[in-house]
């Protein structure tokens, strides 16, 4: 079929006009022109009209790659202030001669300063800004600006901010409470009525004289180390403060956050025996026939290795196994309630009890979610647990009982 000559010029005057309708890379800016911020800190300025002190950590490509090294430090750290974000950030980019390029930022570090003000308003320009990811960590600097936390050489990772999701990604999975906690989590948190998000500390331990220089780095033991530690909660979008230890483990049981964690059990012969929990699941299961006074279940399943046993138990006897499994569920319980205990202290559910009611009794869940801070903490609680000790590793008995 021969196609005709007013058709052809039909057709290669399309090919030439639908390019011009289709959109280009008109806002680009070439990699050699941009600044990438792998982490950013904001503090509370001293007045209104230094609201928002941004301080922004920028990789210095030419160091982390090797070519053309210098030998400098690996990130360059660039502080703005303003009245709001985006004017801090614009008064931060006037440093530089780069774009500062927010696509790769990894860690937020607000200071508990400005946490304790509230930070709803640091979370909608997050939220809104097209460049930021929601996959961003938060962190609540504890007790010092959290400026300094961007600014302290670390020893596995020339990059601050890549050390510091390294360490939050190995205490998650390894003997510790703390766990991911990103923008999108946060957000989620401040709009449940009655809660509130919980947030990962972050502190720095030792001197703050060398911190920021590779003089840190060349002792065996670094001059001034960044920590991952305890637990910040919330009402709302305001800090009312800090969980550790059984409150902070019993918290994130709850929230089936922890992948194993240490137990300790005195036993009644004397000393301790060490318990390795690798698997824990935690229901919560609700009653609500009356939503003024709801009735929940702690559900808690566990599987556990024996890794230290420290007298002359006979491991191998189904009784005695009955038994430790019995006080590790006790344990276990207690920090539970020990969580709880903390959250009604702090008047604040973000241990999501209120949402296991929603989502059981939507319609009884209206009528309380307006007082549900007085319904919270005089609800009834009761737990069922049942752990088992699936092996005691390398050996049964101990060689002390020889």
């Amino acid at each position: 079929m021969r196609i005709r000559p007013v058709c052809l010029v039909l057709l290669t005057l399309l090919q030439l006009i639908l390019p011009v309708l289709l959109t280009g890379c008109w806002d680009s800016v070439e990699l050699n022109r941009r600044a990438i911020v792998s982490g950013v800190a904001i503090d509370r300025g001293p007045s209104e009209a230094e609201k928002y002190v941004l301080s922004f950590q920028v990789i210095v490509a030419e160091e982390i790659s090797g070519e053309n090294a210098r030998g400098i430090s690996p990130v360059a750290l660039y502080t703005g202030t303003g009245r709001t974000m985006f004017e801090a950030l614009a008064n931060a980019s006037r440093q530089t001669a780069r774009f500062l390029s927010l696509g790769h930022v990894r860690v937020l570090v607000i200071s508990e300063k400005f946490a304790r003000e509230g930070i709803k308003d640091i979370m909608d320009v997050l939220e809104r800004e097209s460049e930021t990811r929601l996959t961003s960590l938060v962190f609540i600097s504890k007790g010092q600006p959290a400026s300094e936390l961007m600014s302290t050489m670390t020893v596995f990772s020339k990059i601050p901010s890549n050390d510091l999701v390294e360490k939050l990604d190995t205490t998650s999975k390894q003997f510790g409470y703390n766990f991911r906690m990103e923008v999108d989590d946060v957000i989620r948190g401040i709009q449940f009525r009655g809660g509130g998000p919980i947030i990962n500390g972050v502190f720095t331990s030792g001197g703050r004289e060398q911190a920021d220089t590779n003089d840190n780095l060349k002792s065996i033991e670094p001059r001034t180390t960044l920590r991952v530690s305890g637990l910040a909660v919330f009402k709302d979008d305001k800090m009312k403060g800090w969980m550790d230890g059984d409150a902070a483990l019993g918290t994130v049981l709850l929230h089936n956050k922890i992948k194993e964690f240490p137990v300790l059990v005195k036993h009644k012969e004397g000393g301790y025996l060490s318990f390795n929990v690798y698997q824990s699941q935690v229901t919560l299961k609700v009653q609500s026939s009356d939503p003024e006074h709801p009735v929940f279940t702690v559900k808690i399943r566990q599987q556990a290795a024996v890794k230290e046993s420290p007298n002359s138990l006979e491991l191998t006897s189904p009784a005695v196994l009955e038994e430790l499994s019995d006080q590790l569920t006790g344990v276990t319980i207690k920090q539970i309630k020990t969580a709880i205990a903390s959250a009604r202290e702090f008047k604040s559910d973000y241990l999501g009890f209120g949402q296991a009611l929603q989502r059981k009794d939507p319609h009884g869940w209206k009528q309380v979610m307006n007082h549900w801070e007085d319904v919270f903490a005089a609800c009834e609680i009761e737990f069922e647990a049942d752990a088992v000790i699936r092996h005691t590793d390398m050996r049964s008995n101990s060689f002390q009982i020889n």
